[in-house]
């Protein structure tokens, strides 16, 4: 082991330094390439300052690729003054305590010579370094400390990783949160919203005060009482949409207009106006909707309110140009195959949640129309076009798959996303069990928690 040579302070760091070159041999040697990489992505990790990065990565550059092969050692012999003009140090002092700190740091060791000089020879006939004639910085101590230094990179790219997925699913669960609370509080649904809100709050708080993964317990731990609150949340809701009343169907609303525009029709036509009488005719334009569904399309995207067989509307409530037309023809058996209830429960299990025992057809159609399609502000309209084309167990259907892709963020309009199945329902090309079947396939990008796949092609 090279000796301290009086030139310098020993200190425990630069005594380590020089126990730890010896170990080097073919054993333990990595490329120059390999050591260099790992050294820069590891900086920001060793807590070195920029002008000893830099000064690291210019002894780097005095080495060759033969240097590094295990048979020779790593040794540079740069004098100072080139150093300094190479290196931005400022002084010879500043140049001598950024090599002690690098030694100290366990990345180069000194090889002095019996004057102090740095000095090399190679050999002539394959250019390799003559141990016993080269005098300089031994950087063997980076490359023995090479393979930890990619575990410290490997360790924090997982913690990255792990970091990012972790502050996807919060955000996700969070926004889960939110929409039942302000569904329960926009419609006085009895239940703990106000409480639940708080704790929501609280949480928040917390949460905004962390930045980096060097937070992931912490951020872990808001996670898991996130989790307890929506649960909550989840039960709360659904013990109150058991008690939820039934509301008036669209049909019954038609009917009711279609009553009172014959009505009107009638009355007109009893005072004739020329020699002979015409019988009443019935306007058909479907302008009274827009009145009956004014409210929703405030407080939903109007891509949501497409009827099927109707026009869309103005303000003045009088008739456009048809924006959906389904032939009443259709036959809905050729838009989407049949799929039972017990595997619609197995494939949708947070829709599951909400549906009463004995979870048959008529208690999961009862849970889409009074419980989770208000809870998504899916607009009534939509839900009876579905309903019209689909059936209703298939249009219940589409609704559990479109609140298994809601809470996992994956959709941010239900409504509209309804439609679009619809749009493909009408052009023979929705297959409702396929998209079912594939949602629950395995997803590279799948959390840790849920496990749940990702499904970007199918609606």
């Amino acid at each position: 082991m090279p000796r301290p040579t009086g030139f310098r302070a020993m200190t425990p760091g630069i005594f380590r330094a020089y126990e730890t070159a010896d170990l080097w041999g073919p054993q333990t040697a990595v490329t120059k390439k390999r050591a260099h990489t790992a050294f820069n992505s590891c900086t920001k990790y060793l807590g070195l300052r920029s002008h000893l990065i830099e000064l690291m990565n210019k002894l780097l550059s005095f080495s060759k690729e033969i240097d590094w092969d295990g048979t020779s050692r790593p040794i540079v012999w740069p004098d100072n003054q080139r150093l300094l003009e190479q290196c931005a140090l400022g002084s010879l002092s500043a140049l001598k305590r950024s090599l002690r700190a690098l030694a100290e740091a366990g990345l180069i060791a000194f090889k002095d010579s019996p004057t102090g000089r740095r000095i090399g020879h190679r050999n002539n006939h394959d250019g390799r370094i003559v141990l016993d004639r080269t005098y300089g910085i031994d950087l063997s101590p980076l490359g023995l400390k090479t393979p930890e230094l990619e575990m410290i990179v490997s360790m924090q790219k997982n913690q990255q990783i792990e970091w990012r997925d972790l502050v996807a699913q919060y955000t996700r669960d969070r926004r889960r949160l939110v929409s039942i609370l302000e569904a329960g509080l926009a419609e006085a649904i009895p239940g703990p919203w106000e409480e639940l809100n708080l704790e929501l709050r609280r949480l928040q708080a917390q949460r905004e005060g962390l930045r980096n993964s060097g937070a992931l317990t912490t951020l872990s731990y808001l996670h898991d009482q996130l989790i307890a609150v929506l649960e909550r949340a989840n039960s709360a809701y659904a013990d109150a949409a058991k008690d939820f009343p039934a509301k008036p169907t669209a049909d019954d609303v038609e009917m009711a207009r279609a009553a009172s525009t014959r009505q009107v029709d009638y009355a007109d036509k009893m005072d004739p106006v020329g020699s002979t009488s015409e019988p009443p005719i019935q306007n058909t334009s479907p302008r009274n909707i827009h009145y009956l569904y004014e409210d929703e399309r405030r407080s939903a995207n109007a891509e949501q309110l497409n009827l099927l067989n109707t026009g869309s509307a103005s303000e003045e409530g009088f008739g456009i140009k048809p924006e959906r037309e389904a032939s009443a023809e259709q036959e809905p058996q050729k838009l989407a195959q049949p799929i039972d209830s017990r595997t619609l429960m197995a494939l949708c299990p947070d829709y599951a949640e909400f549906v009463q025992s004995p979870k048959a057809w008529p208690e999961i159609i009862d849970a889409a129309e009074r419980a989770i399609g208000p809870m998504m502000k899916i607009p009534p309209s939509t839900w009876k076009t579905a309903c019209r084309l689909l059936g209703r167990e298939r249009a219940a259907a589409a609704v559990a798959l479109i609140f298994e892709k809601h809470n996992d963020g994956l959709i941010d309009s239900p409504g509209a996303y309804l439609n679009g199945m619809i749009d493909r329902a009408q052009k023979g090309k929705l297959d409702l069990p396929s998209s079912l079947f594939h949602w629950r396939k395995p997803r590279k990008n799948a959390t840790s928690r849920d496990k749940k796949p990702i499904d970007h092609n199918r609606p």
